[in-house]
């Protein structure tokens, strides 16, 4: 459940141990691991009393101007800085929204600070008379900028690297740029990041993304209302600023519409087997994130419902480098409210952020790593995904997941895409109660053997967290899913043929969850998922393999850790 605010009583930490399944819960282990308890960094920070911070002192100033882009279309920007003659730190929003759909204030990265008057000052009104060189950038095809919307692709990518650099060399900049934003405007700063522009020192992004192919698909099962995301609702905002009342009204009419030929429209029939073509490659920078050398912050909830946590794979393969931080919670996508739940503390957490890396600062910025769980507590391992002490198998057997496979066999149900979440048209595992706290994080893996008999079909798996009561509580975002033609990669489409046994190795999304003692672990594998498009093979039927040989999958387990309680202090003023 996403939580608004978190408030336990108490002045200090408290400190928690999570254990693990134990051998009495199934058979002797097989699970893999270092066997040692997770290495933590302590208490998680109370960011409302960092020291050092930058004050506000400046007056400050705002101006528009167009910069051209190397391939002829100019992006429209506003620039509220100091109304002082020197050199500041710079922080760019790169955005779709700026203009009938959101301000250019930054209110929907930085929703806290708000003036005497209640009104949300933004990052422009927050950051500006704290020495900073705010820059707002309308996206090519968007607000007020020129050219053809072009959905992240090529032309954004560059146009991207010449604002970075651009902004770098101003008069008043310090040469130091750090992006930040949520959501699509969470994904520039690492499209930025992976063109290594000059004068980028950071970026700060949340819920964003470094695929395209991984907002709208995975394993080739259409995520909802972001499966059409790419295809009309951004086509929708760049024809909006056309219309009576519109950023563009009466302005740059050469370029009305012509975004549709980046559109998702033209995958084609790949637009419906959810597999990945040259389209979603061209939209592809995950590897240039991962590469990328600057320190980065990032910050995504695993129940975020538009921007899945999957979308952190670029992040997760950096390998906890040094210099990076993460904020990983229980959030979802924020939608009209907030990018996390972190309140206050997301203010002064940003704020010692950029003033170590832009105005280069002696500040504290916190931990490496804080996993904010479903129970209220905190985990601060030293990197995320977090090594766990030993990674847990579980064999799904005829209705029981245990560490030992029994006798081979299998499972069968019929799809329906009517079935809702809980359909009875499923195959269903399930542990013994547990018989002590276990704490679950990272990414667990799947063997998932089936077979099908029918058209194409969708299969989705899920780990539930059942209490004692039967009351089930989705694990984060968990799941593995996959349309089977893509089994060999999503980008390799190969016919299925009618019963033949697949093994198929999935990703799950990323978790941060506390079992508790006496609760159990259950495995929901069925064609429905209460956040992907319900489509294809009703009634065709599914085989799934159990014990040996069969079905299984791996869970990170951290055992003998310290869990801090969240203490959020009473709300600060921010001005």
């Amino acid at each position: 459940m996403t939580r608004s605010r978190l408030v336990l009583s108490g002045a200090c930490a408290l400190l928690v141990f999570a254990g693990g399944l134990s051998a009495s819960d199934a058979a002797p282990a097989r699970s893999a691991g270092t066997g040692r308890p997770t290495r933590t960094t302590g208490a998680p920070r109370d960011y409302t009393k960092i020291r050092g911070l930058s004050v506000a002192r400046f007056a400050t100033v705002k101006e528009s101007m167009m910069v051209k882009m190397p391939d002829g279309p100019s992006l429209y920007v506003e620039v509220t800085r100091p109304k002082a003659p020197g050199r500041f730190g710079v922080i760019l929003e790169l955005s779709p929204y700026h203009g009938g759909a959101g301000s250019r204030e930054g209110t929907r990265i930085l929703p806290g600070p708000a003036d005497a008057d209640e009104n949300k000052i933004g990052i422009t009104g927050y950051f500006a008379p704290r020495g900073y060189a705010v820059v707002m950038v309308d996206l090519r095809g968007t607000g007020k900028s020129q050219g053809c919307l072009d959905h992240m692709g090529p032309k954004d990518q560059k146009d991207a690297k010449a604002i970075v650099e651009w902004a770098a060399k101003q008069p008043w900049s310090n040469g130091r740029v750090g992006m930040t934003g949520h959501s699509y405007v969470g994904s520039t700063p690492q499209m930025a990041a992976a063109q290594n522009p000059k004068g980028l020192v950071t970026i700060v992004p949340s819920a964003g993304l470094a695929a395209m192919y991984h907002h709208e698909f995975q394993g080739g099962v259409p995520y909802s209302l972001q499966w059409a995301g790419p295809l009309v609702a951004y086509e929708q905002i760049a024809i909006d600023r056309y219309l009576p009342g519109g950023d563009n009204f009466g302005r740059d009419l050469q370029y009305f519409g012509c975004g549709m030929t980046q559109s998702a429209a033209v995958t084609g029939e790949a637009y419906f087997s959810g597999a990945e073509v040259a389209w979603h490659k061209e939209r592809d920078f995950r590897k240039g994130a991962a590469a990328s050398k600057i320190p980065m912050f990032v910050i995504h909830g695993t129940n975020d419902n538009a921007a899945r946590i999957a979308a952190l794979d670029w992040f997760h393969a950096r390998g906890g480098r040094p210099g990076d931080k993460a904020w990983i919670g229980q959030w979802d996508h924020g939608s009209g409210c907030c990018p996390n739940t972190r309140e206050d503390h997301w203010t002064f957490a940003l704020h010692a952020w950029f003033d170590k890396q832009l105005l280069q600062r002696n500040v504290d910025t916190g931990p490496p790593v804080e996993v904010f769980l479903n129970d209220g507590r905190v985990f601060t391992p030293t990197s995320w995904p977090a090594a766990p002490s030993r990674a847990l198998t579980l064999h799904a057997n005829q209705g029981k997941l245990a560490e030992l496979a029994d006798e081979a066999g299998s499972i069968r149900f019929r799809a329906n895409p009517a079935g809702g979440e809980f359909s009875t048209d499923s195959a269903v595992f399930s542990t013994k109660a547990l018989s002590k706290e276990t704490l679950i994080a990272g990414i667990p893996t799947m063997k998932l053997v089936a077979a099908v008999y029918g058209e194409r079909i969708h299969i989705n798996a899920t780990l539930y967290d059942v209490s004692p009561d039967g009351d089930r509580d989705r694990i984060s975002m968990s799941g593995w899913a996959i349309q089977p033609e893509l089994r060999n990669g999503n980008d390799k489409p190969s016919p299925v043929i009618p019963g033949q046994k697949m093994t198929i190795p999935l990703v799950s999304q990323a978790v941060a969850h506390v079992l508790a003692k006496g609760h159990t672990l259950e495995l929901r594998i069925q064609s429905t998922h209460p956040d992907k498009v319900p489509t294809f093979a009703a009634g065709a039927l599914v085989d799934i393999f159990t014990g040996q040989g069969g079905t299984e999958f791996t869970i990170p387990v951290h055992d003998g850790v310290r869990l801090y309680a969240d203490t959020l202090p009473d709300a600060v003023v921010v001005e």
